[in-house]
């Protein structure tokens, strides 16, 4: 009895070890951007030559779209845990249904970026089409 007591104290202080160890390196957590600030940091640690001015993140949290003043914009949505952002270029395309906006990037390794933006979704379309009037310019 004294050596099952010992053996099952033994496994739960190495379940306790492993789950501080996951806690620690943030395996498992669920990747969100928590706001505008939040994302606009995000898009920095993405791209060091990128310096955001403004953001909109999507409602469930999974996906953003940040600018800068210079009028360049990038995509961030998660990857597991972490966040990939991708600066758009000429080429990017865009679809608005309701307040969802679809943005495909012209790197299309990327892959579509769907994101709820309720009322500003089709204001982000405008933006992203217009990158195809700078370059035409």
């Amino acid at each position: 009895m004294e050596g099952q007591t010992l053996q099952l104290i033994g496994s739960l202080v190495a379940i306790l070890v492993l789950a501080a160890i996951a806690w620690a390196l943030k395996l498992g957590r669920s990747a969100n951007i928590e706001g505008a600030q939040h994302a606009m940091a995000l898009a920095s640690e993405a791209d060091s030559g990128f310096d955001p001015a403004e953001a909109a993140v999507s409602r469930d949290g999974a996906s953003a779209i940040v600018a800068e003043k210079t009028g360049r914009i990038m995509v961030l949505r998660s990857h597991g845990a972490q966040f990939a952002g991708r600066v758009l270029e000429p080429g990017s395309t865009t679809q608005v249904e309701s307040h969802t906006l679809t943005v495909t990037p012209a790197d299309r390794r990327y892959g579509p970026v769907t994101l709820d933006l309720g009322d500003q979704a089709q204001a982000w379309a405008a933006r992203i089409d217009a990158l195809h009037a700078t370059q035409d310019a």
